[in-house]
């Protein structure tokens, strides 16, 4: 079953061109990896996934509903959770009371509930010592798992990631990506924007390639990564995967 269409969808910025004719399906507890140069409209994709920005023209329909006619765009978040490059935590808040916000103010939940939910997903994250730190004392990495945990504390049923290893150093990307395969073992539906094409080589069960602002192949990572059709993929992979694999 699609629990996501993305139907000719087009988004431009001024006369700027990003994303052309864009389809595609993602089934529930899929994880679907969006890769390709950078500017190839990955992430504006996404965004428009969260009602961050607005398409031109076409359709996106998410569990069942047309995005772009819902009027309740708190409501749809709480389903579709967001994880970003930056991390957005609130600097002026610890980490529980980062997970424990929009939990009450959002979903009305008690601070008492709230805090046993986010320090159940801090926990599921390796963060819960971390509970009562400031973000400004957390490694990258660190913080982009608190971002996870936030996300998850809304109990989402989708969740999008806007490549979430890329402002980390190297060696903190692995213990993000380990949160993020434990999702995917855990049949969360995903859409993830990256550039670890070892990540979604192992752990997508749909690659989409992006250019330009188009669709130019999507299959299983195996099609992909082995036996790409498109020679516009087939150049970007022999570029990317020597540095990643």
């Amino acid at each position: 079953m699609s629990i996501i269409e993305v139907k000719n969808v087009r988004k431009s910025f001024g006369n700027n061109l990003v994303l052309s004719d864009i389809s595609f399906n993602v089934e529930k507890g899929q994880v679907v990896c969006l890769i390709g140069p950078s500017g190839s409209g990955k992430s504006t994709m996404l965004r428009c996934l969260n009602l961050l920005e607005d398409i031109d023209e076409g359709e996106i329909i998410v569990l069942s509903q047309d995005i772009n006619k819902i009027s309740d765009i708190n409501s749809y978040r709480e389903k579709v959770g967001m994880v970003f490059q930056q991390f957005n935590l609130f600097n002026n808040m610890n980490v529980l009371d980062n997970c424990v916000l929009a939990q009450m103010k959002v979903l009305k939940k008690e601070r008492k509930e709230a805090e046993m939910i986010a320090l159940e997903h801090l926990d599921n994250v390796g963060m819960k010592d971390f509970a009562y730190a400031y973000p400004s004392t957390l490694s990258g990495g660190q913080k982009q798992r608190v971002a996870i945990a936030r996300a998850l504390c809304m109990n989402p049923e989708i969740m999008l990631f806007d490549e979430p290893t890329s402002a980390l150093d190297p060696e903190m990307v692995g213990e993000v990506l380990n949160v993020i395969k434990d999702l995917a073992n855990k049949h969360m539906t995903m859409v993830v924007v990256t550039h670890e094409m070892g990540f979604a080589r192992d752990v997508a069960d749909k690659v989409i390639f992006m250019d330009d602002g188009l669709v130019l192949e999507e299959g299983k990572p195996q099609q992909i990564f082995n036996n790409p059709q498109n020679e516009r993929t087939k150049q970007f992979l022999s570029r990317v995967l020597q540095a990643d694999l």
